[in-house]
């Protein structure tokens, strides 16, 4: 958005001066009906207010809603033990203390909704995620992930699914925070009984409950698996992609 903005204000200031602007390169006809488009990363779209993000992403899924005889917005992963993709229309926030959206859907012509929409590679998107080669969808996040394990006899798991929903909430009512993903009951497993969180935040030292930014991640994450969405690689991504968040695991 901004630096569209930007295009538009250096356009204007060359008017009349003889100078010839080339246009904006358009998307190849040649992607197939099915294909997948995003709107918004860190690339498109950056706000240092949470909510002008929103407002803009609310705004962003409006138009392809819009264009529901052409486009279909992704759908979040389905899972009975994980909760988080229902978010993934929400902003999330990047390196750099800024927040950005990424609005993602399939296309039924091949065509994106707006020619600036950014077209996803799933051809090679697996072999990419594998050798940690940046996406369309790569940011530069600080990830954290909020993990308490204890053994089983000390407490019960309705108990501790509580302590679970309370420090998720503690992350949906922070002001630089955004849930990713998290359990939905806390597990036993092996004679002890965990519960985790995975959440970003706007700086490595925004973490809550001295939480500290994960340093066995890499900083550049692939939002779409980040935030759940659901394609058809999404379920072979997240297997393959061993070193990331809980979706990528």
């Amino acid at each position: 958005m901004l630096k569209t903005l930007a295009a538009v204000a250096g356009a204007t200031a060359l008017a009349g001066t003889g100078i010839t602007l080339a246009a904006a390169p358009a998307h190849a006809a040649t992607h197939p009906a099915g294909s997948i488009y995003l709107h918004g990363t860190s690339h498109q779209a950056h706000f240092s207010s949470r909510s002008d993000c929103e407002s803009h992403a609310t705004w962003e899924v409006g138009q392809v809603k819009k264009a529901s005889t052409t486009a279909t917005l992704l759908p979040g992963t389905q899972s009975s033990d994980f909760q988080g993709p229902e978010l993934r229309f929400t902003c999330y926030p990047v390196r750099g203390a800024q927040w950005t959206y990424l609005t993602a859907y399939t296309s039924k012509t091949g065509k994106p909704v707006a020619s600036t929409d950014l077209y996803v590679d799933t051809t090679n998107r697996l072999s990419d995620l594998v050798n940690g080669v940046k996406t369309v969808d790569s940011e530069n996040v600080w990830a954290y992930e909020h993990f308490v394990s204890k053994p089983a006899s000390s407490t019960d798991v309705a108990t501790c699914t509580r302590y679970l929903n309370s420090f998720v909430h503690q992350v949906k009512v922070n002001p630089h925070a955004r849930t990713v993903g998290a359990d939905t009951a806390c597990e036993v497993d092996n004679g002890t009984i965990s519960y985790y969180v995975d959440y970003a935040a706007t700086t490595a030292t925004a973490g809550l409950l001295s939480d500290k930014p994960l340093t066995d991640v890499p900083a550049s994450q692939p939002m779409l698996d980040a935030l759940g969405y659901d394609y058809p690689l999404a379920q072979d991504a997240n297997k393959a992609h061993t070193h990331a968040w809980h979706g990528l695991k």
